[in-house]
């Protein structure tokens, strides 16, 4: 097991700020080119409205390699501590995605990633959006770096009878708790380099958050790259304000200006559940106790059969391996998409199109969400869980005429 105490080398006397060791990767390598002439470079901002239900946002691109358009939407969110969503559409989350273009955008980021960070290496993926990505990158980089001594965790909300390594807080999040447990890696020393992975920065106060709570836990730390598929953070210094030097990239780079419309009731009164955390009784270990490689594992439950296109539908934090087996399905010829279930409450508009409210599948008691899934555009559904059997709600699989396959029986 990693000891916290324990570090490749003397861990400094305080913490470092990284004002001189910002690296912007995406700004460096790639400036933004236009959607319509990929050949031609951009050469002034794009900036754009979008009026939500909550309020205003305004959008500004100010470099990448990826367009605004095929990365992300925005949707209003049902949180009065922010009224805006970041709504990727690479993911498999919010949006349907092909298992192909989830790869795509893993893959560029991790090639972003300094490859000469200092091992052992921990790539972290925040909850509960951002495990699949990160998971994907951990597996890019093992691959394109051609190192064994780069490791995964990702952070959770639920609890475990286990050790706990660190605890942190997302302010603007519905559910702002996150845990990070010891992992379980006989042998290997504590981690030199941090790898953080999300879906977006905005003002970095979470990332800043998580990296203190690790460099608290493991002292060795000595340098810290952030890796996101849009960086908003513009103007923000969060660099500065890390606790160990600092680098960062993305596949785009802007600035988001927000106005507050008039408040608008929730759908569901539900805001004092919804930072609740779980209790997992029984646990199998697919990322929350750390992973020296990357998994890929069958269900336990038999697989139904493919009559046409299909929709693989990840639960909660339990995403990768639902993303794994439908990347199989694609290069066997299949016709697949990949979401995700959600904590996340969001109001219809905008990117969200559609939207079903269920129990959720852990046992909280929490109110979950899968938008933008439409029970009438002939897909069959596959939800993916690794809770156990009888833990779906019935409301969920009726709606899509689901399927249910399980890692767990």
């Amino acid at each position: 097991m990693m000891n916290p105490n324990r570090s490749a080398t003397p861990a400094p006397s305080k913490p470092v700020a990284a004002v001189t060791d910002v690296v912007d990767t995406t700004e460096a390598r790639a400036p933004m080119r236009d959607a319509a002439n990929p050949s031609r470079i951009r050469d002034a901002p794009e900036t754009r409205t979008v009026e939500l239900s909550t309020g205003r946002l305004e959008v500004t691109v100010l470099g990448g390699t990826w367009p605004l358009d095929e990365l992300c939407d925005f949707a209003a969110r049902e949180n009065a501590k922010r009224g805006f969503l970041v709504v990727s559409k690479v993911l498999g989350r919010h949006v349907p995605v092909r298992p192909r273009t989830m790869r795509r955008s893993a893959r560029d980021l991790a090639e972003r990633i300094p490859a000469d960070l200092p091992g052992p290496v921990m790539v972290v993926g925040l909850a509960e959006t951002a495990i699949c990505l990160g998971q994907s990158v951990h597996e890019e980089l093992r691959v394109q770096w051609g190192r064994k001594d780069v490791y995964f965790t990702h952070s959770t909300r639920q609890r475990l009878d286990r050790s706990l390594l660190c605890r942190f807080e997302e302010p603007h999040s519905h559910a702002s708790a996150h845990l990070i447990y010891e992992p379980d890696l006989p042998g290997v020393p504590a981690p030199r380099s941090l790898v953080l992975v999300d879906d977006e920065i905005s003002t970095g106060t979470t990332i800043r958050n998580l990296a203190d709570a690790l460099v608290g836990a493991w002292p060795g730390i000595e340098t810290i790259a952030v890796a996101v598929l849009t960086d908003w953070s513009c103007g923000f210094g969060w660099h500065a304000t890390m606790p160990r030097p600092t680098t960062s990239c993305s596949l785009l780079r802007g600035r988001l200006e927000w106005k507050a419309g008039a408040a608008v009731a929730p759908a569901v009164a539900s805001a004092s559940d919804a930072g609740s955390l779980g209790r997992m009784a029984r646990h199998e270990n697919f990322g929350r106790l750390g992973l020296s490689e990357p998994i890929d594992r069958a269900p336990n439950t038999e697989r139904p059969t493919i009559t046409g296109s299909l929709r693989i539908v990840g639960t909660g934090e339990f995403t990768y391996l639902p993303f794994r087996l439908a990347e199989a399905l694609e290069r066997d010829g299949h016709d697949v998409v990949v979401q995700a279930t959600s904590r996340s409450p969001a109001h219809l508009g905008g990117a969200m199109t559609a939207k079903l409210r269920f129990e959720d599948n852990y046992g909280t008691g929490v109110p979950n969400y899968l938008y933008n899934a439409d029970p009438t555009d002939g897909r069959t559904t596959w939800l993916a869980h690794e809770t156990g059997t009888g833990t779906m709600d019935d409301a969920l699989v009726r709606a899509l005429d689901a399927q249910v396959v399980g890692w767990a029986s």
